[in-house]
């Protein structure tokens, strides 16, 4: 097994750790939305949705980064990311790169312009929420991917 496919292995494994933490900010931030009074929040309710804000964004990055190693070892280019997103396109773990593209800015938009408008960033959490089972499904087929394609290591090797 290459060094590649055993780092892509841990990877999948540190995802699926993170994705179990962003289950449980999802859960807590559906909670709370829609949100008609940021006044009313508590600070709890402000951890609760920064919380979810980062570790959706962490997730995304971390799936991207999965990607970017899948596309080094089938020997694709990789510069720009673009590249690596037209790959994972043509191999079905993305429907459409736009998509990918519009939750990208959608979490950098939410990030960026924290607090500012409030109506607009209630509609940013909500489109977030939304958007998670997008990230899900295309973890889910990352996942079957490498299963059917790069032998799974042993436990120990991904711990």
């Amino acid at each position: 097994m290459s060094t590649n496919v055993q780092l892509i292995w841990k990877k999948i494994e540190h995802l699926r750790r993170m994705r179990n933490y962003l289950d449980y900010s999802l859960e807590q931030t559906l909670q709370l939305l829609p949100i008609s009074d940021w006044y009313q929040l508590t600070p709890e309710n402000h951890e609760t949705l920064a919380a979810f804000r980062v570790r959706f964004s962490e997730f995304q990055e971390h799936l991207g980064k999965v990607m970017r190693a899948i596309a080094r070892e089938e020997e694709q280019s990789t510069e720009p990311f673009s590249f690596v997103l037209l790959y994972m396109e043509k191999i079905g773990i993305l429907d459409t790169v736009d998509h990918w593209k519009m939750i990208r800015e959608l979490r950098n938009a939410v990030n960026h312009e924290y607090e500012e408008n409030e109506q607009r960033l209630s509609e940013f959490f909500m489109a977030l929420t939304q958007s998670a089972s997008e990230l899900y499904t295309w973890f889910n087929r990352t996942l079957a991917f490498c299963k059917a394609t790069y032998p799974e290591p042993d436990s120990s090797i991904c711990a």
